[in-house]
């Protein structure tokens, strides 16, 4: 049987439409509910520019009204409608593989497939590291300039043993959900380490329930749906580590997909391989991926994208909502 070579089974719009399909399915942000596509950031992605703005309105106010009176010479005072922007940040991303890197899969039954759903795993994982990273940002300008009034903590990095008060519960899961006040039912999804996570399933917290169709199994606890990623930290102190869990509203993140001007592209290198020569695809991404209620800021961006630590930093992220209009809220435990 004569062996498949990618250039064989190599189409640019196959392999770009299918690796988009399958980032979208493997990402456990989007399955989750957490983030959102945003037609109006998919097109803002498509047409360039690293810098944007979404406009909205903001809260009318919880003032007294107005009373009715059948006074003629009484005049009501219209209050304003007033409206501010949240900038976000488009992140222009590649990587590339060999036909080494990808050999064992052009021997499968499906290697189209195979390969675009392996692509589309790394990317699926590379935004979720931006969403996380992103989130870690959100806290450090929280405690930094908010009075860390979207963080409850229990984690202390004391010599002593770890106490029961320490670690996650059921109790100090509520007590993160109360920084967002009568605005805490709009949590739909907690992100934890998996350290978190098996503590909370040994405390029976985390229960298993099927889709309509019987197909895939969701992990819950109680009404919220969980995300298990350990890239979420876990900061090794003195004595002890911290664990961030992390809780989402529905749709708490937004994100735009655009299409650069050459998403996918097959280089053969002749002399490689001392004449051997190899394949190499590149895969390329424009993307925005902006959690709701703050802007970013840029004020420390070395290049055009922000790479991962400068997402985490505190400087390049404001809040612009009010705190209980935001979907998001910490938790620091021990474990």
């Amino acid at each position: 049987m004569p062996q498949v070579m990618i250039s064989d089974i190599y189409n640019p719009l196959v392999f770009s439409a299918a690796e988009q399909e399958s980032q979208i399915e493997l990402n456990n942000f989007m399955s989750s509910g957490v983030m959102v596509e945003d037609p109006r950031l998919t097109a803002m992605a498509s047409v360039g520019g690293n810098i944007g703005e979404l406009p909205f309105f903001k809260p009318l106010g919880t003032a007294e009204p107005n009373y009715s009176n059948d006074v003629t010479g009484d005049s009501s005072t219209p209050n304003k409608i007033t409206s501010a922007i949240m900038k976000y940040r488009l992140v222009s991303q590649n990587n590339s593989w060999s036909t080494m890197d990808l050999a064992g899969d052009l021997a499968l039954q499906d290697p189209v497939g195979a390969i675009t759903n392996r692509i589309g795993s790394y990317w699926a994982t590379t935004n979720e590291r931006r969403l996380i990273q992103s989130a870690m940002g959100i806290l450090a300008d929280n405690v930094a300039n908010d009075s860390a009034d979207m963080l409850k903590t229990v984690a202390t990095d004391a010599a002593a043993a770890i106490t029961d008060a320490e670690l996650v519960s059921n109790d100090v899961i509520l007590d993160a959900q109360q920084t967002a006040g009568d605005h805490q039912a709009g949590f739909g999804a907690i992100a934890m380490h998996s350290v978190v996570y098996n503590r909370l399933r040994k405390q029976q917290l985390i229960s298993f329930i099927r889709d309509a169709d019987n197909n895939t199994l969701f992990q819950m606890y109680g009404n919220l749906r969980v995300v298990v990623d350990d890239s979420l930290p876990a900061v090794a102190g003195t004595n002890r580590i911290t664990y961030t869990t992390v809780l989402f509203g529905n749709g708490a993140v937004v994100a735009g997909m655009g299409r650069t001007a050459v998403p996918s592209e097959l280089d053969r290198d002749p002399e490689k391989g001392n004449g051997g020569g190899q394949s190499t695809i590149y895969s390329r991404r424009a993307d925005i991926i902006h959690p709701l209620g703050f802007e970013f800021t840029s004020s420390s961006i070395a290049g055009q994208s922000a790479n991962l630590a400068e997402l985490a930093t505190a400087a390049n992220w404001n809040r612009v909502w009010e705190r209980k209009s935001v979907p998001l809220a910490f938790l620091q435990t021990n474990g």
